[in-house]
C-alpha cells in the first residue's frame, strides 16, 4: 500500500508480524521472545483462559484466502470456557486514506451463551511513548503484574517506556477516551513515526470486568511493551458472530516532537489525525 506495508504469518494464527513504512517496522520481532512478539487477537477478560492463550486463537494455523484488496485467515474451532469459538481476521485497505483496517470476527459455534470482548495486542520495541486521552478509571491489573503507573500531562495519560526500570512485568487497564491511542517510535536511525490505533470508544461501563479499553504492559525484562485496545463487552448467542475493528496508521513525525517537552503539539497532531482517518465500520 505505497509505502505502507503489512505482513503476517498464516501459520501462526494470521499474526501481524510487520507494519512498517518505507521498511521500517513498529512491531518486535522473535527476537525479543519467541512467543510474544508481533500484533495478535485474544479474547477478554483473561479471567476466561488464564495463560498461556488460545492456541486457536493465538498461535494455530489459519486458512489464508487473499485478494490484491484484502487477506482473510479462518481460525480452527476453539473451546473458550464452556463454549466454542471460531475466529476470523480480515486486513484490509482502508477506503479513501492511507490506513489499514484490521477486522476480527469471532463466531460462537458452540451451544451456549458467552461474554466476550475483542482484544488486541501489538508488541513495540522499548524506548517508544504511548499516549491517550484519559477516560473515566483506571483497574488493578491482574497478578503477578505489578502495577504501571501512568502520568498526566493536562487530559492526557501517558507512558514513557525510557523511564521503565526492568525487574517486574507491569501493566495498567485504563478507560479512554475520544478512541485512539497513539505510540511514537524512537527509531535507532533517529527516524521517528507514530502508530495510530484508531477504534469507537466504548464506556467504561461496556468494557469487559477487570479489564480496560487501553491495557499497557512492559515485560519485566524491558524487552518490549504491549500497546493493547478492547472493545464492547457483549453477550454472544449461540450462532451469533460479532466484530471488532481497529484502524492503523503509521506517520512519519519530525525529530522535534518525540519528546516529552512537545507532547502537547504531539498530541494535538495525533489526535487531529484520528478525527480525519476516523475509525473503521464495525461499531467494536
Amino acid at each position: 500500500m505505497g509505502s505502507l506495508r503489512l505482513r503476517c504469518n498464516p501459520e501462526l494464527a494470521g499474526r501481524i508480524t510487520e507494519f512498517s513504512r518505507d521498511g521500517e517496522s513498529v512491531l518486535s520481532g522473535p527476537e525479543v521472545h519467541p512467543a510474544n512478539f508481533g500484533s495478535t487477537y485474544w479474547t477478554s477478560p483473561q479471567a476466561d483462559w488464564g495463560w498461556p492463550p488460545v492456541a486457536g486463537i493465538d498461535s494455530a494455523p489459519f486458512l489464508l484466502n487473499s485478494s490484491p484488496e484484502r487477506l482473510i485467515l479462518t481460525g480452527p474451532e476453539s473451546r473458550l470456557g464452556a463454549g466454542r469459538v471460531r475466529l476470523v481476521k480480515e486486513y484490509s485497505s482502508a477506503p479513501r486514506v492511507e490506513a489499514v483496517d484490521v477486522t476480527y470476527r469471532l463466531h460462537n459455534v458452540g451451544d451456549v451463551r458467552i461474554g466476550v470482548a475483542g482484544w488486541e495486542i501489538s508488541r513495540v520495541p522499548p524506548n517508544g511513548l504511548t499516549f491517550f486521552p484519559t477516560g473515566e478509571q483506571e483497574l488493578t491489573p491482574i497478578a503477578p503484574h505489578a502495577p504501571l503507573e501512568l502520568l498526566r500531562h493536562g487530559e492526557l495519560s501517558y507512558f514513557d517506556h525510557a523511564d521503565f526500570v526492568p525487574g517486574l512485568s507491569r501493566k495498567v487497564h485504563a478507560d479512554g477516551r475520544e478512541g485512539y491511542v497513539a505510540h511514537v517510535v524512537r527509531a535507532a536511525s533517529g527516524r521517528a513515526l507514530l502508530f495510530l490505533k484508531i477504534f469507537h470508544d466504548s464506556p467504561a461501563s461496556a468494557q469487559a470486568p477487570g479489564e480496560g479499553e487501553v491495557e499497557l504492559f512492559a515485560n519485566e525484562d524491558g524487552a518490549y511493551v504491549e500497546v493493547e485496545v478492547q472493545g464492547r463487552y457483549l453477550q454472544l448467542e449461540p450462532g451469533q458472530s460479532r466484530e471488532f475493528a481497529v484502524r492503523w496508521a503509521l506517520i512519519p513525525l519530525p525529530a522535534s516532537l518525540t519528546n516529552l517537552s512537545n507532547l502537547t503539539e504531539l498530541a494535538r497532531l495525533a489526535a487531529g489525525l484520528a478525527r480525519e482517518l476516523g475509525p473503521p465500520a464495525s461499531p467494536g
